[in-house]
């Protein structure tokens, strides 16, 4: 597997609006597919929040994620946020969400982040396993979520 960020793969970004809008669209009610695109637009810079990066197999994308300053319409006070870890259907279960998500993590460390959040509708115990703590949970566009964090500071 090979990790890039997507300002490397700019032929990529419509495809991967396309997956991200499916997969979300309906937590962000009032956001169109152009919108996805163009927040993955935003986020095709190097080194900084927000920041995309995909995982590519073969030059195909499999994965991705991002970190971005802002991710829901609620809690702007908690930033930066762990989003958009999307995995291909096709290779799911083989823990590349994991790698994913420690990936992205890895690239926060970097950047000297000391926190992330993120919000799941249903994967708690997947981020539990990896480090991450219930904050709080609310109903957000019709829709129970968890708003997680990890203090990045006490992972090793």
């Amino acid at each position: 597997m090979t990790l890039l960020p997507l300002s490397h793969r700019p032929d990529t970004l419509d495809t991967i609006a396309r997956w991200h809008f499916a997969e979300w669209g309906p937590l962000y009610p009032n956001e169109t597919l152009a919108d996805f695109r163009r927040g993955l637009v935003e986020s095709m810079v190097v080194g900084a929040v927000p920041g995309t990066w995909l995982w590519l197999r073969d030059n195909d994308v499999v994965a991705t994620g991002s970190l971005l300053a802002k991710d829901m319409t609620t809690n702007a006070e908690l930033s930066p946020w762990l989003a958009n870890v999307y995995v291909v259907p096709s290779w799911r279960g083989q823990g590349i969400g994991a790698a994913v998500v420690k990936a992205v993590m890895a690239e926060a460390r970097r950047l000297g982040l000391p926190r992330l959040y993120l919000f799941t509708e249903d994967q708690q115990g997947f981020y539990q396993r990896l480090g991450w703590a219930l904050h709080h949970r609310e109903r957000y566009h019709g829709v129970e979520v968890s708003v997680m964090v990890c203090e990045l500071e006490e992972l090793t």
